[in-house]
């Protein structure tokens, strides 16, 4: 057993991904260094190097470690949302609730987004986004499925893109609240992309 995978090993590890994590929702992925990391955790900076192959390594964990988090936040929102029928606007109103959450900071939907725009440049966020589409996708339907609309992978696909548009969008304007430009953004498709049952 190498002292990686020691119990010691592996506190430290995960000391460096939650301080990598909060580096990535405080300054994005440019605070996400490996001196800035190793003084957050309190450790040596040569722990970094030791437990993470690369800095893009480090980045991946600290993304992933963000995702979980804000992934845990929405299946809580999602599992806590009635059965029953309903409108669209009511559907595009129970989509906004459980994805965006009018409570989730904007540090968290920037690194959310960050996260995708980056992993074009990245192979290892890439394996980030990829398990996070498809579990994002599976809520999706979960909640469709609570509104007694259909679910089409193809139009839930799209579902997902027009609300990832509106709240980036919204992300560049000051004013404008990307809870709020989702559900709108939501409610102009959401009787053609997941009509009722």
């Amino acid at each position: 057993m190498t002292s990686a995978a020691t119990p010691k090993g592996l506190r430290r590890r995960s000391r460096l991904i939650e301080a990598a994590g909060a580096l990535l929702l405080e300054g994005g992925f440019d605070a996400v260094r490996h001196r800035a990391v190793a003084d957050r955790a309190k450790l040596p900076l040569a722990s970094t190097t030791y437990y993470f192959g690369s800095l893009e390594d480090l980045m991946a964990e600290a993304a992933a470690y963000v995702c979980r988090n804000d992934e845990e936040c929405i299946a809580t929102r999602r599992d806590a949302l009635p059965r029953r029928r309903r409108g669209g606007q009511a559907t595009a109103d129970a989509l906004a609730e459980v994805f965006i959450g009018p409570d989730t900071t904007i540090q968290t939907l920037a690194a959310r987004y960050e996260t995708i725009a980056l992993a074009a440049r990245y192979p290892r966020l890439r394996e980030v986004v990829i398990d996070r589409r498809v579990l994002l996708a599976e809520m999706h339907s979960d909640v469709l499925q609570k509104s007694f609309r259909l679910a089409e992978p193809m139009h839930v696909r799209q579902l997902i893109a027009v609300e990832d548009g509106a709240v980036v969008g919204a992300l560049g304007q000051r004013q404008v609240s990307p809870y709020a430009a989702a559900r709108e953004a939501l409610h102009e498709v959401i009787d053609v992309l997941a009509p009722r049952e």
